[in-house]
C-alpha cells in the first residue's frame, strides 16, 4: 500500500509543478522571463562543455542569476503549492487530485492549520520561502553559502519523512506528527492507516 501513497505524492508534484511552469512562462506573470530564458541559455551552453573546463565561480554566478530572475517563478510555485496542498486538500475532504486516483486522503486534524503545517514540512514550503526572502536580501556569496545547508536540511527532512514512514508502525511521517494527521485508505476511513 506505500505505493498508492508514492504514487499520489508524484501525481500531485507532477501537477503543481507542470500549473507553476505552464503560469511562469507567461511574460505577464513573470516579468523577468526573457533575462531569466537568456541566463538559462549561457547556463545550458556552460554545462554541455567538458566537466573539467567548467568554471565553478561562473557556474555560482549563473546559478545566482537564475535563481534572482526566477523570483515571480518561485512566488507562483509557492503559491500554488499551497493553493493545492492546504486549501484544495483542505476543502475537498484530505484528497488531491492524485489522493483520489489512489484511493487515499488525509484524517485526523483536518484544520487550515494543520494542512499548513504538513506542507511547510513536505513540501517545502517554508525553506522556499526562506530561500526567496533570502534572494531578495543578501548578497550572492551569503546566499549561495546558506542556500547550500538548506538543501542539505531539505534532503534531511526529506530523508528523515521516508524513514518514519517506512519503519514506524502507524506509517506517519514527520509532517504527520506535526499536523496531528494520517493517510488512510479512503474506502475504509480512520481505521484503516496506510503505509506512507
Amino acid at each position: 500500500m506505500i505505493w498508492r501513497r508514492i504514487l499520489a505524492y508524484f501525481i500531485d508534484i507532477l501537477l503543481v509543478t507542470f500549473a507553476a511552469s505552464m503560469l511562469a512562462s507567461i511574460s505577464y506573470l513573470n516579468p523577468k522571463l526573457d533575462k531569466y530564458n537568456e541566463i538559462y541559455e549561457e547556463y545550458t551552453k556552460l554545462i554541455e562543455t567538458d566537466i573539467t573546463e567548467i568554471d565553478q565561480d561562473q557556474l555560482n554566478d549563473l546559478n545566482y542569476k537564475l535563481e534572482k530572475n526566477n523570483i515571480y517563478g518561485a512566488i507562483i510555485s509557492i503559491t500554488l503549492t499551497f493553493a493545492y496542498f492546504v486549501v484544495f486538500q483542505k476543502y475537498n475532504d484530505g484528497q488531491t487530485l492524485g489522493k483520489k486516483l489512489t484511493k487515499i486522503k488525509i484524517e485526523g486534524n483536518k484544520s487550515l492549520i494543520s494542512y499548513l503545517l504538513r506542507s511547510l514540512v513536505l513540501h517545502n514550503i517554508f525553506i522556499n520561502g526562506l530561500k526567496l526572502i533570502l534572494i531578495l536580501n543578501m548578497s550572492q556569496a551569503k546566499y549561495i553559502s546558506i542556500s547550500r545547508i538548506l538543501y542539505v536540511v531539505e534532503l534531511f527532512i526529506e530523508v528523515t519523512i521516508l524513514t518514519m514512514v517506512l519503519m514506524r508502525e502507524d506509517k506517519r511521517g514527520l509532517h504527520d506528527l506535526i499536523a496531528d494527521t494520517k493517510v488512510v485508505d479512503a474506502n475504509r476511513g480512520e481505521e484503516q492507516c496506510i503505509t506512507a
